[in-house]
């Protein structure tokens, strides 16, 4: 019988609480519920994210491809499958040739793709050190239909290997309550990059706009109230709906990170799920498909169009918006969803 093996990705110090460890231990846990086997159990620290601070991490990576190949050696056969975050939480070139030995061996590699940053930040030669790496592998978890064309089309991964998409994230919680509705939107995420949160439109920000994270600046428009860890933060948004948006726009998502949604998924709407809050998306994003099909939420192309929207509604509509987050929300808190699409990659 073949056997799944994941390789832990590294914890990164000093990011505060964010979307980058959460969404990694989360996967982790959801691969032990499936009876995955870790293949190297040590934990491996890091202290930052960023490529220029890679010097800082050196020690902690020191020899560390090399235990994993030795692992892969004694622990792995042909046909068996290990699964990797892509690209790792740091940046890091070990990464491919680990994949390229398993590929060796004919270990089935199955890419989890959280980024594909040459995508988000237009670098050319990072496409094609992305498009070489993916291409070994023999499944890739995918956020979205856009995201494969972008692997197909734009990167050229061959065909070889199959894509399942997640489309949305679990948020691995315990079931708590949330009926905090003081405001109308509550927005939760990196602050520091989220610039249109200075043009939230007048008539949204008297009746409310929560706002949760660091990176808060004077100018924005919304009323802050703390950075909360990922499993206390469940409890404490407060809002009727959550914001999905990013760039520097209130009238559209643009910028390196605003354009990004057209291709991906946000973390933050698991957590609004978590916390029992219908969601308002960007009408470009893949998540307006699920938002419309699930019935959960509403998309609009400019933050301008929000309070027309909400006018329209009728309590009885928000309620019904509610229940279909609740039932959403049972399988994004246990896992099941992502464990669900990990089993149907190993097809």
């Amino acid at each position: 019988m073949k056997k799944a093996f994941y390789i832990k990705d590294f914890h990164v110090e000093g990011v505060g609480y964010n979307a980058l460890n959460k969404s990694r231990v989360d996967l982790h846990r959801i691969y032990d519920s499936l009876g995955f086997e870790l293949l190297k159990k040590e934990d491996v620290v890091v202290e930052d994210e960023k490529f220029q601070n890679m010097r800082k991490n050196s020690k902690a990576l020191s020899g560390y491809v090399s235990e994993i190949i030795s692992a892969i050696d004694e622990r792995c056969h042909p046909g068996d499958y290990l699964f990797m975050d892509f690209p790792f939480a740091i940046k890091f070139l070990g990464l491919s040739k680990i994949a390229t030995y398993a590929y060796a061996k004919k270990v089935r590699v199955v890419f989890f793709i959280h980024d594909l940053d040459g995508v988000r930040f237009q670098n050319p030669l990072l496409n094609l050190m992305d498009s070489s790496c993916l291409d070994l592998a023999y499944a890739l978890v995918s956020a979205s239909p856009a995201m494969d064309r972008t692997l197909l089309e734009d990167l050229k991964v061959s065909h070889r290997p199959h894509i399942v998409d997640y489309r949305y994230w679990d948020y691995l919680c315990p079931d708590v309550e949330n009926e905090k509705r003081n405001y109308l939107l509550c927005f939760a995420g990196n602050l520091a990059k989220s610039s249109f949160l200075s043009q939230i439109p007048e008539v949204l920000y008297q009746r409310g706009v929560s706002l949760y994270g660091k990176g808060m600046r004077s100018d924005y428009r919304g009323k802050f109230l703390g950075e909360y860890d990922p499993i206390a933060i469940v409890s404490k948004v407060d809002g009727y709906f959550g914001l999905v948006w990013d760039g520097k726009s209130s009238k559209t998502c643009n910028g390196n990170f605003g354009k990004y949604l057209r291709i991906n998924t946000s973390h933050k709407f698991a957590l609004y799920m978590a916390s029992h809050k219908p969601v308002i998306v960007w009408k470009e994003s893949p998540l307006a498909d699920i938002v419309k099909e699930r019935g959960i939420g509403f998309s609009v192309s400019s933050l301008d169009e929000i309070a027309d929207v909400v006018s329209t509604l009728s309590l009885s509509d928000y309620w019904a918006m509610r229940e279909n987050v609740d039932r959403l929300r049972k399988d994004i808190i246990t896992g099941k969803h992502l464990g669900d699409v990990l089993l149907s990659a190993m097809r």
